[in-house]
């Protein structure tokens, strides 16, 4: 483990619960008391839509530059406190230390359930607008915090916006996170009793078994999940049986996990596209535009994912690797003729 890292978190986890006052917080987030209340009082997001698999839309608030700002900087706090509170279940955005031996993330979420018969996955609808102001303001009450007089509301209103958390603030993974230890603590009892596998990650659930997973036992699980106030997306939840390929989040789990069956075709055909329309543009003089560099970084995205979960030593990684850098990189000979429209004038 990096014991420079770890101790940085610690450090950070201190200080943070050993606030006590807003003075305090002010001098942690580096920002004035006056600005400090404005921003927690109304708190300014840009509300859109963007589009989901299933054709539905789901619903972005993205916090307006000052306010991201100082979320960001809480942010590191929070995620701080939460790798020493996490649950053995949860697996989603969580802290990352190098040579870690308990690392949390989609991949060792995945390899969990190698082995089991039965995989049972459940996805919480509405995840972080089921977590309220006032659920908000307990956590910041209770332990690890335990803040006092004004602190908790002050850090409730910065963190929520129309009374729950919003999907797009930086601070909402984490306190979502500390917002379910307690159907973590449940549903780990649950499936220990049952001798079941269960992780989380965010808000995709999934329970492994080596026997079958009856009907009454997911009822079980539904109450629970009631209980603690969150809500399941019935139209989502799937009970694999031992002879259909098993997978959680995104991967297919057999003796060991791998990408799912499209997603190589579909990065290499990616990578094609980006190839194409960087010819296209050395056609035209080499112009940068934004929406090319996007598409450039999520491929690249893409890739490094290939690499994580296939080993950056894997002869396809370095085939699609190799691929990918000759697209956006085409020989020099190759250019078309310079446009006027990409000489930089202000030389």
């Amino acid at each position: 483990m990096d014991k420079r890292t770890r101790e940085r978190y610690q450090h950070y986890k201190r200080i943070f619960c050993s606030l006590r006052s807003l003075r305090g917080l002010c001098q942690l987030l580096k920002i004035d008391q006056r600005q400090l209340m404005q921003l927690a009082q109304n708190p300014r997001y840009k509300t859109f839509q963007v589009p989901k698999k299933d054709g539905s839309n789901r619903t972005i608030e993205d916090p307006y530059s000052e306010l991201k700002t100082v979320l960001s900087r809480l942010n590191v706090y929070l995620q701080s406190v939460y790798y020493f509170e996490k649950s053995s279940a949860a697996y989603g955005f969580i802290l990352g230390v190098r040579n870690d031996d308990d690392r949390r993330n989609v991949l060792t979420n995945a390899r969990k359930h190698i082995g089991k018969k039965y995989l049972l996955n459940i996805d919480l609808k509405n995840f972080f607008h089921s977590v309220t102001k006032e659920q908000i303001i307990q956590i910041f009450c209770g332990k690890p915090f335990s803040f006092k007089r004004e602190l908790p509301n002050i850090l409730a209103d910065l963190c929520t916006f129309n009374g729950r958390l919003p999907m797009g603030a930086p601070t909402s993974p984490a306190l979502s996170n500390l917002a379910c230890r307690g159907l973590d603590e449940s549903l780990i009892q649950f499936s220990k009793d049952m001798l079941w596998t269960y992780t989380r990650y965010a808000d995709d659930m999934s329970f492994s078994s080596k026997t079958a997973i009856h009907a009454e036992k997911l009822n079980s699980v539904r109450s629970l999940i009631k209980k603690h106030e969150f809500q399941i997306n019935e139209r989502k939840l799937k009970i694999f049986k031992p002879n259909e390929e098993k997978i959680v989040t995104g991967l297919v789990v057999r003796d060991k996990v791998l990408l799912a069956p499209d997603y190589l075709p579909g990065l290499h055909q990616d990578i094609q596209k980006l190839k194409e329309v960087f010819w296209a543009q050395n056609e035209q003089g080499r112009l940068q535009t934004r929406w090319v560099e996007d598409f450039k970084q999520q491929v690249r995205g893409r890739l490094n994912f290939a690499g994580f979960v296939m080993g950056k030593q894997s002869d396809v990684y370095q085939e699609l690797k190799d691929i990918f850098y000759e697209a956006i990189n085409p020989p020099q000979e190759e250019f078309g003729c310079v446009s006027w429209r990409g000489f930089p004038y202000n030389i």
